[in-house]
């Protein structure tokens, strides 16, 4: 829908760096990448993503881990 949007694969990559404890960013540096409405704000949770993706994985989880660290943030 929008053309910015960094979608449920681009969010699932960033949900797993930020679960990687050798990652130092904190979760303000991932707020200024994707706390916005291009970000993992922009997400309308119609778990279409989910239902089509080939690899089967827990893209609603993922989001939903990522939504939980960056509304803390705000």
């Amino acid at each position: 829908m929008r053309k910015a949007f960094v979608g449920a694969v681009g969010l699932n990559k960033i949900a797993r760096f930020r679960l990687d404890p050798r990652d130092s960013r904190s979760d303000a540096d991932y707020y200024e990448l994707i706390g916005d409405d291009n970000g993992v704000f922009g997400c309308m949770s119609l778990l279409g993503c989910q239902d089509i993706c080939p690899k089967e994985l827990p893209l609603s989880t993922q989001l939903a881990f990522i939504r939980r660290k960056m509304a803390f943030v705000c």
